[in-house]
């Protein structure tokens, strides 16, 4: 758990819709997307879940308290606030459950959506934070947690299947394996959600010839709002026109 300060935060640096990320750089080694747990609050802090993965996290862990590290923040698209809507299911698998956490604390503080499901398949170690998030939420929401198992496996999926039958949900907010949020959503939209009120939380850019004004190829600076949620009809359309791109094998030759 990281607990970070934006030094003489800006307006808009506190202006985060939950789902949304941040860019992270540490001197001498680059920069990385991290998603907040806890959006900032009006001085500036917020806080992580960060897990040690690789060269910069590494690096990142090594550093002392108060070290001044790069922020760019907040980026991408997040979560509908779906006001209005009664009935909201919530599935995650392992720490796609970050993501969905802040939604979670923010329809806390607000009472909103009238009643709120959430699906936590796990077999990966548990977080405290997380632990004591789930504690704190089942005050206001059910939560059903399935640990062990494969998520995607056709067990996860009849139990999926039960929860919609009972839940009846009017929206679905998923953060998973790509694979298994788009299993999520077939199996949301032959319960009889609408694609539209179905998001996804998808961890790689999706460019797209569709719309294109609106949305920003790999690269575009990090205020741009194309994902990390995607509605699920939107997604869709990007998928398929993802499909339908020609590979070319380039060639060469010298000029004489």
């Amino acid at each position: 758990m990281f607990e970070f300060s934006i030094e003489n935060p800006l307006k808009w640096d506190l202006e985060v819709i939950p789902g949304q990320y941040f860019m992270l750089g540490v001197p001498g080694i680059g920069e990385a997307p991290f998603t907040y747990l806890e959006p900032p609050d009006s001085l500036g802090g917020f806080r992580a879940l960060i897990r040690r993965r690789g060269l910069l996290t590494s690096t990142l862990f090594a550093q002392s308290p108060g070290t001044l590290l790069a922020y760019r923040g907040p980026c991408g698209g997040g979560w509908p606030l779906l006001f209005g809507q009664h009935r909201v299911l919530l599935i995650a698998a392992d720490h796609g459950l970050i993501p969905l956490a802040p939604f979670m604390d923010e329809a806390q503080h607000y009472r909103l959506p009238r009643s709120l499901s959430l699906l936590h398949f796990t077999d990966a170690p548990r977080s405290r934070a997380l632990e004591a998030a789930k504690h704190r939420w089942r005050a206001f929401s059910e939560v059903f947690e399935v640990p062990g198992g494969k998520r995607g496996d056709g067990d996860s999926l009849l139990l999926l299947d039960r929860i919609l039958e009972r839940a009846r949900p009017q929206a679905v907010l998923c953060c998973a394996s790509e694979v298994f949020t788009r299993r999520i959503a077939e199996s949301c939209l032959a319960k009889g959600v609408r694609p539209e009120m179905i998001w996804l939380h998808v961890e790689r850019a999706i460019p797209s010839p569709v719309h294109s004004d609106e949305i920003p190829y790999p690269g575009a600076d990090c205020s741009c709002r194309n994902g990390p949620v995607h509605r699920y009809d939107r997604y869709r359309l990007y998928t398929q026109a993802e499909a339908q791109l020609t590979l070319v094998r380039p060639g060469w030759r010298e000029e004489t």
